[in-house]
């Protein structure tokens, strides 16, 4: 046992000063401040410089503990006097577990345990096998005198047993950071793993919460009882009573108003509470608290305000804190070895194995089985969580916690680059054949996938579908999908909308309450007939929200990805930017399965209503290209209609330029159909115009407000954009991702009234596929149009 002294009356909470000659170091405030700045500042500079190896942040903070701790600065006695005396230890210790009490919280409120009930059949089996194979090498090491070396591990058969699963197991609070920072929350695989690791963290926790009553009856019969009946009690008052009063706070709530503060008050101190019950009666406080979150309901209102409150200090100070104390207790110059490094290595091999060979036999390719396989080897939080309280217990000594605490940097420094490295979701969304409206049959049925993330985007939307006349020998099909904001959640939800036609002949939609769906599926009765619409929604994080795109956009066949611009006007006229929507609608343009369109509606602001006036007359730009093609086959669609007319604006350089030749004959073929129409009718228009350079565009562009166009069409992508960019008018762009024209009729000092639709075709890069595998989503799917 360790025996540390230091003089009290040195200690103080606050000083009076350095002008007064007094050390600021010798104030515990000041102290703990100090440190603090130090291994905040220190955890980040870590994780900068790893990030680029992919590497998770688990790894960076851990590594920092080891650098502060007497491995490395902390053996220099003046350091660690100055820095890290022994009367601050206990202060940080204390600070980091009871912070990371709130941080489990927090991952119990953002845990929804109905993916449970909605994963299907695999992801499960997947998560079990991996348990169950890695427990099935591990426990006879254990139990058969393998550790009989290990001089510091407390040799007790529950203990082993106990030992065995939580180095089998693989948490759902470790997945989803993980997956988090790597952007892949949303792939197939993500979706497979999250699911996956749920089912292993609910098998495995239910045999160590048995290893805990089976160790108090060994004590006695009536302390088994004890022990039995005090876990049940506190689940108990946890289902029936906090979970009854956590719903009552939501459904007393208004809709759109913030929680009250006492409630939120009254939930922070329940954490506080059971973390309290669940220490006295032998288990970590950190169980109670998890299990407490779990019954909260995720997401807005309740969810979302408990993790606003929460999770920024959590995030950001007290978790990097608890690594980094964690890790400071290693020693790596002290290090013995005998058996516990290789009956770890066995458990990953192991967790590998059981993930891998169900993995393969559900015909998941062979790489992202792979990838899945070494992520849910992954380790972090709660084997730290696990490690530490094992020590503090007496139940393992330092060089066996070091060991531990070493696989918990090793296995996901290692796995988790490789497994990022190895899984493309990307491989998912490649198609067979050409999805664009220009190779779409006359007679087929167009099908558009149109993504809207506010109520302002509505009737522009709105507007374009009228403007693409559907017919009953080219009807149309529209995918609705609503774009929300991940909040107050760990998993990203997909929601596919039932709708029930039956009972919507009386001019009742059923979806009322929620304004956006209720405005297409009005549009969809106005239209009866020939156009269609199946709405859905996810909840994801803008950084993976593409994936969920992208996958509905294979799903469906669709031609057509109908994305609107991040910018829009508020009552004030002042422009506002959605900066997450805008990564969203980049990632969507360079991995699409299809062609992509991004409106720009100038008349959407947040006050706008479905009342906005219909597109009569479009005009296309033609530079050449396969995007200028899209335009141009959207365009002839849109000339069909007996309210459109349109006209064709074709720029042709008047010095000579080198151009693909093949291109050139696609965009001659094309024009000169549009030309035959124009022929026949006097609602289509072609002309040409003579420039120069970018200067002669943008005064041919500018002329356009003064003809009174509705909307305006162009390309992403010209066979011309070497000599765009030899002006350097890209120098100054704000929106690279739209083209160099795009980015012209995009920006704020254009300011013209007719509204923008910028267009990409479908690259046929993409049309190498890989077949994606089918994840099931959280819900039945309605009926396939």
């Amino acid at each position: 046992m360790d025996l540390q002294c230091y003089r009290s009356q040195d200690e103080s909470t606050f000083n009076v000063g350095i002008w007064e000659g007094a050390n600021p170091l010798t104030s515990s405030l000041s102290l703990l401040s100090m440190q603090l700045v130090f291994i905040i500042v220190l955890t980040q500079l870590l994780f900068y410089v790893l990030k680029p190896v992919k590497q998770p942040r688990v790894v960076s903070e851990i590594l920092a503990g080891i650098i502060l701790g007497p491995s490395f600065l902390g053996s220099n006695k003046t350091f660690k006097k100055i820095f890290y005396p022994t009367r601050g230890e206990q202060v940080l210790e204390t600070l980091a577990s009871f912070g990371v009490v709130f941080f489990v919280f927090l991952i119990g409120v953002k845990t929804d345990i109905r993916i449970l009930f909605h994963a299907g059949k695999r992801a499960p089996i997947l998560g079990m096998t991996g348990l169950i194979v890695a427990l099935a090498i591990i426990m006879p090491s254990c139990l058969m005198n393998m550790m009989s070396l290990e001089p510091d591990i407390l040799k007790v058969p529950m203990f082993m047993f106990s030992m065995s699963v939580s180095l089998s197991m693989n948490s759902f609070a470790v997945i989803v950071p993980i997956l988090s920072d790597l952007n892949l929350l949303n792939s197939d695989l993500g979706r497979i793993a999250l699911s996956g690791s749920v089912t292993n963290d609910f098998v495995g926790w239910t045999m160590l919460a048995s290893i805990i009553i089976s160790d108090a009856s060994a004590v006695s019969a009536q302390t088994a009882i004890w022990a039995a009946f005090s876990i049940v009690a506190l689940v108990l008052f946890i289902v029936l009573a906090v979970r009854p009063f956590a719903l009552w706070v939501v459904e007393k709530t208004p809709q759109g108003k913030p929680i009250e503060e006492g409630y939120i008050f009254s939930f922070l101190l329940l954490i506080l509470l059971v973390a309290f019950y669940t220490d006295i009666i032998g288990t970590n406080s950190m169980t109670g608290a998890l299990v407490l979150g779990l019954v909260i309901p995720d997401g807005p209102p309740l969810g979302s305000a408990l993790t606003e409150k929460i999770e920024i200090i959590m995030k950001g100070l007290i978790v990097p804190l608890y690594y980094t104390v964690a890790g400071s207790k290693i020693n790596l110059w002290h290090l013995t070895f005998a058996k516990l490094p290789g009956i770890i290595f066995l458990g990953v091999l192991g967790k590998i194995a059981g993930t891998l060979l169900p993995s393969l036999y559900y015909k998941i390719p062979f790489l992202d089985a792979l990838a899945l396989s070494l992520f849910m080897t992954s380790k972090g939080i709660i084997e730290v969580m696990t490690y530490n309280f094992w020590m503090s217990n007496k139940l393992i000594e330092k060089n066996t916690y070091s060991i531990l605490m070493l696989s918990v940097i090793l296995v996901p420094a290692v796995c988790v680059p490789i497994a990022s490295t190895l899984y493309d979701p990307a491989r998912c969304y490649a198609v067979y054949k050409r999805r664009t409206i220009q190779h779409l049959k006359t007679e087929a049925e167009l099908r558009i996938l149109a993504c809207v993330s506010d109520q302002s985007h509505v009737p522009g939307m709105l507007n374009l579908l009228e403007a693409s006349y559907p017919t009953i020998q080219s009807p149309i099909c529209v995918y609705l999908l609503q774009l929300v904001e991940l909040v107050g959640r760990l998993v990203p939800v997909f929601i596919p909308h039932k709708i029930d036609r039956a009972n919507m002949a009386d001019g009742s939609t059923g979806f009322e309450a929620d304004p956006i769906i209720n405005a297409f599926l009005l549009h969809e009765q106005t239209n009866q007939g020939v156009l269609s619409v199946a709405p859905y929604t996810t909840i994801s994080p803008y950084t993976s929200m593409h994936d969920e795109i992208c996958r509905l956009a294979v799903d469906k066949r669709v031609s057509l990805i109908l994305l609107h611009f991040h910018q829009r006007k508020d009552i004030a006229g002042h422009v506002r930017a959605n900066t997450g929507l805008r990564n969203v609608n980049r990632k969507v343009i360079s991995s699409a399965p299809c062609s992509v369109a991004v409106l720009i509606d100038r008349q959407a602001t947040d006050t706008t209503t479905v009342t906005s006036e219909f597109m009569h007359q479009v005009v296309v730009l033609f530079f050449g290209g396969g995007d200028d093609r899209e335009a141009l086959a959207y365009g002839e669609r849109m000339a069909k209609h007996p309210g459109i007319n349109l006209t064709v604006i074709r720029f042709l350089p008047s010095r000579g330029i080198k151009d693909d030749q093949a291109e050139r004959k696609l965009d001659n073929r094309i024009l000169d159909d549009i030309k035959a129409i124009g022929l026949r009718t006097r609602k289509v228009k072609y002309r040409e115009e003579l420039v120069g350079d970018m200067e002669n565009i943008v005064q041919v562009i500018r002329a356009l407000d003064q003809e009174s166009y509705d909307l305006v069409m162009v390309g992403m992508r010209h066979t011309w954009n070497a000599v765009m960019l030899a002006d350097r008018l890209s120098d100054w762009s704000e929106c690279p991702e739209l083209g160099v024209v795009g980015d012209f009729l995009a920006t704020a000092e254009f300011d013209s009234m007719f509204s923008i639709l910028i267009l990409k075709q479908q690259d046929q890069g993409g049309m190498l596929a890989v077949t994606a595998y089918n994840v099931p989503v959280n819900a039945e799917e309605p009926p396939t149009h």
